[in-house]
């Protein structure tokens, strides 16, 4: 077996959802979500790139920073907090410190805001495209790390059914050695902010346990 579906499936986990009573009187959930055992990252340095593909459909623009950069860092701290929270036992590597990496290494680090990694999006891409696999290769050597976090995508769209606000969230996980995908999850969760929502999207692929 290659290495990477080894790596994959100590990684992954998919979450399964129990159901009980009456399906036709439950309230509809979202499709499970493959989460993410740190167990096997536990100790080991995981850089995490920024967000840079967030889309708010109106009206739910309305309760988010102003402009897009803004936005952006938003949500940086909101999955950084997360990850920190729900997975203590991996030495995350969150944006601020990455781009104080790619500055003091310009000649060998590529600017994490200009990766270009929003591509991880596409659900059915196994392995990183140059010239961002080459960019994570770098990254990876200068931090010390194997594996890269990339947040591929955010949407916050207003819920049909409750009323709220719906996140929708890309997540993938890629080994640096050979750019294959070896985890991918698209946890969607809804809040009544997009906070809440977003934060609820990541805690369905970090459970409180493994």
């Amino acid at each position: 077996m290659p290495s990477h579906r080894i790596l994959f499936a100590l990684l992954a986990s998919v979450a399964c959802a129990s159901s009980g009573g009456d399906p036709a009187a439950e309230t509809p959930r979202p499709a499970p979500a493959p989460a993410l055992s740190v167990a096997p990252l536990a100790g080991q340095k995981i850089p995490v790139l920024p967000v840079t593909y967030l889309i708010a459909d109106a009206p739910v623009d309305e309760g988010l920073p102003v402009d897009r950069a803004a936005r952006l860092t938003w949500a940086d701290s909101l999955l950084g907090d997360a990850l920190m929270a729900r997975g203590p036992e991996v030495e995350w590597v969150l944006p601020p410190e990455l781009r104080r990496v790619a500055a003091r290494a310009p000649n060998l680090v590529t600017d994490p805001d200009r990766m270009g990694h929003s591509i991880l999006r596409a659900e059915r891409l196994e392995r990183t495209p140059d010239p961002l696999r080459a960019y994570l290769r770098a990254l990876a050597a200068v931090t010390n790390a194997r594996v890269v976090m990339a947040p591929a995508a955010v949407r916050f769209e207003p819920d049909p059914v409750g009323g709220g606000v719906r996140a929708d969230v890309v997540l993938v996980l890629v080994d640096t050695r050979n750019g294959a995908v070896v985890w991918r999850s698209h946890p969607t969760a809804t809040g009544a902010t997009p906070a809440a929502a977003f934060a609820a999207s990541i805690a369905r692929v970090l459970p409180d346990f493994d």
